[in-house]
């Protein structure tokens, strides 16, 4: 985390002062990138370090801030970039993340010491961790970014397509990232409660019809409302579950190992959702661009429904 807290706002600080594309491409793409990763692999492993009977409860909690940061984040960015132009925006943003990581950085301890080596090279993909279960639970990491990060891209571009302005625009981001702070709490106790699996691959298949229904049919603003609202108490399932449910499955001497290998999967998502919706948009009209990223999570909720009946075949078992 230490590394990522000098990484992360030192990318958006050298973006401030690009002059040509690459440059971004290098500051804020990879560097910011490359530290936004080192702080949030360990960031979303400690509570379950910590936790056994509400585990997902306190992971819950913990990524929420997220997205209290992103309903703050996005009118507080576009007022900077307003009043005091996108570079200083930039380089308010990293002074601002710096301080808050030092913070992070400070109270974050983890409970079980690095694994040792005894000589053996490190793989960051154990295959001795591939069992079936945990073999879909991969399969979920790769398909459920796809349906994820697209709609809080798109929702500017849809809610303009349908009439409405960039700052109500920018309000239903921050709308769909308040109700997704709601989830990732919620879902975390439901998940201790009713099993992590469960939770997860109801939300998870409910986050996809939702989109792929309401968001289809969603042709006024309060419709639109409505399906951001709904995208954003389902969607945010597999952030807050995901961890606790590898420990679950691998256990919780292997969970930095099996998290890191599931969220390096999410790599795919992160980086091709957004690009294959707007080409969808491009060719084939917002249809397409709508039950890509619906079908997508629905796939990542059917890989989780089977993780569930590997795991436990009666069918109202917590799992």
């Amino acid at each position: 985390m230490a590394i990522g807290t000098i990484l992360a706002p030192l990318g958006l600080i050298l973006a401030s002062f690009a002059t040509e594309l690459w440059h971004l491409y290098l500051a804020q793409g990879v560097l910011f990138g490359l530290g936004g990763s080192f702080v949030f692999s360990p960031s979303i492993t400690l509570p379950s370090q910590w936790f056994v009977k509400n585990r997902a409860l306190a992971t819950g909690l913990a990524v929420s801030g997220s997205g209290i940061g992103g309903v703050c984040l996005s009118p507080m960015t576009q007022s900077l970039i307003s009043t005091i132009g996108y570079r200083n925006a930039l380089r308010a943003l990293g002074g601002m993340g710096f301080g808050l990581l030092c913070i992070a950085t400070a109270l974050a301890v983890s409970r079980y010491p690095p694994q040792r080596s005894n000589g053996k090279p490190w793989n960051i993909f154990d295959p001795s961790l591939l069992n079936l279960p945990f073999s879909f639970l991969l399969l979920f990491a790769l398909f459920v970014p796809f349906g994820y990060v697209a709609p809080f891209f798109l929702t500017p571009t849809y809610a303009d397509y349908i009439g409405v302005d960039a700052s109500a625009g920018s309000t239903l981001i921050s709308i769909m990232s308040a109700a997704n702070a709601v989830c990732r709490i919620t879902l975390g106790y439901f998940g201790d409660r009713y099993g992590r699996v469960n939770t997860i691959t109801i939300f998870t298949l409910l986050s996809g019809i939702f989109t792929m229904v309401v968001w289809q049919f969603a042709t006024t603003y309060g419709a639109f409302v409505a399906y951001c609202v709904l995208f954003g108490l389902t969607g945010g399932a597999f952030v807050s579950l995901m961890p606790p449910v590898v420990a679950d499955i691998v256990g919780i001497e292997n969970i930095q190992k099996g998290v890191s290998m599931a969220y390096a999967l999410t790599m795919f998502g992160n980086l091709l959702g957004t690009p294959v919706s707007g080409k969808l948009r491009g060719q084939f009209g917002w249809t397409a661009a709508i039950q890509f990223p619906g079908a997508m999570t629905v796939a990542a909720g059917l890989s989780a429904l089977t993780i569930r009946f590997l795991l436990n075949r009666k069918l109202f078992a917590k799992v």
